[in-house]
C-alpha cells in the first residue's frame, strides 16, 4: 500500500483495477481497465498497464495512446519509461499532429527530443500539402517538423483528376515546416510526360519551384540533360524546365531530329506537354532532316 501512494504521488493514474504482486523477483503494479497514466506533459491511456517498482516502466497493453505537447501517438502496445519520457511503441503505431499523421509498424518514441525513429511500412501524410512519403525506416522530429526517410522510399503529390507527382531516390529529407522536401542519390521524378533522373532533387510545395544536379529529362523520345536544372509547376502541372551546360535531342512533327547545345537550354510546357525550346549562352545544334519515302529508294 506504501508504494501505492507513492506512486500516486509522484504518478497520478486511476483503473478500474488495481493488483500488486511480484513477478521474476519484482514488485509489479498492476493495472486493469480504463487506465489513465498522468504527467506533466504527457496523458498516457490504455486498457491494461504493468509497472515496474524498480526499474521505472510501464509494459502498457491494447488501445494505447500517449497524448503530448506535439499530438496523440497510438499503438496496440509499448514499453514506456514515464520518468525519461521515452518508449518503444508496436502494432498499428500512429502518430497524429496538428501538421501530419505518421504510421509504422514499430517506433521509438523520446520526448525529451521530440522525436521519433520508425520501422516498418512507415507512411508520412501532409494533409495540407497533399503529400504522401513511404519508406522502409526513418526519423522525424516532431517539433522542428524535420525528417528523413530510407528503405526505398517513395513520395508523391496528389492531384484532383490527375495522376500523382511521384519521386523515388535512395533518402529523403523532409521540411514540413518550410513546404520542402529532398531527394538524394538516384532520384527518378514523373511529372506529366517528363521523366527526370537526377542526383539530387528539390521541391518546395508552395512556390511550386524545384532544382535538380546532373538532371537527365525524357519527355516521349526527347532529351534534354545538363550539369544542373531547374523547373517550375502552375498549379500541380509542369510549366517550364531548364538546364546550364545544356544539351537536347528533340523530335519535330515531321519526325526531323534536332541536337542543340548551349549554355541555358529552357523547354515551355502547355498542358503537360513541351512546346517551346530556347538555347542560351552560345547555342550550336545539328539539324537531321527526315527523308522522304523517294529519297529513301533512290
Amino acid at each position: 500500500m506504501v508504494f501505492v501512494l507513492l506512486l500516486l504521488t509522484l504518478t497520478p493514474f486511476s483503473a478500474d483495477r488495481v493488483e500488486i504482486f511480484k513477478e521474476n523477483g519484482e514488485r509489479i503494479v498492476h493495472l486493469i481497465g480504463n487506465v489513465v497514466i498522468e504527467g506533466e506533459e504527457t496523458t498516457i491511456t490504455c486498457a491494461e498497464a504493468k509497472i515496474s517498482e524498480v526499474h521505472g516502466w510501464m509494459k502498457l497493453i491494447h488501445d494505447v495512446e500517449l497524448l503530448g505537447r506535439n499530438g496523440l501517438v497510438s499503438a496496440d502496445a509499448a514499453i514506456y519509461y514515464f520518468n525519461e519520457d521515452r518508449g518503444y511503441l508496436s502494432d498499428n503505431v500512429t502518430i497524429t499532429t496538428s501538421d501530419e499523421k505518421i504510421s509504422a509498424d514499430s517506433l521509438y518514441y523520446d520526448g525529451t527530443k521530440d522525436s521519433v525513429e520508425m520501422y516498418g511500412n512507415v507512411l508520412i501524410e501532409d494533409e495540407e500539402n497533399n503529400l504522401l512519403v513511404s519508406g522502409a525506416r526513418g526519423w522525424y522530429n516532431l517539433s522542428s517538423d524535420e525528417g528523413l526517410l530510407l528503405g526505398d522510399p517513395k513520395l508523391q503529390i496528389i492531384r484532383q483528376d490527375k495522376e500523382p507527382i511521384t519521386v523515388y531516390a535512395n533518402m529523403f529529407k523532409l521540411r514540413t515546416n518550410e513546404n520542402q522536401f529532398y531527394g538524394f542519390d538516384s532520384v527518378q521524378a514523373i511529372i506529366d510526360s517528363i521523366v527526370v533522373y537526377c542526383d539530387t532533387f528539390s521541391y518546395n510545395l508552395k512556390t511550386e519551384a524545384g532544382e535538380m544536379t546532373n538532371p537527365v529529362i525524357h519527355e516521349n523520345k526527347n532529351e534534354l540533360k545538363g550539369s544542373h536544372g531547374q523547373f517550375r509547376l502552375k498549379n500541380k502541372e509542369i510549366e517550364a524546365v531548364s538546364v546550364t551546360n545544356g544539351r537536347s535531342v528533340y523530335y519535330t512533327e515531321e519526325g526531323s531530329k534536332n541536337i542543340v547545345e548551349g549554355k541555358s537550354i529552357s523547354i515551355l510546357f502547355q498542358e503537360g506537354a513541351a512546346t517551346t525550346i530556347k538555347v542560351e549562352g552560345q547555342p550550336r545544334g545539328l539539324l537531321l532532316l527526315k527523308r522522304s519515302e523517294e529519297s529513301a529508294g533512290d
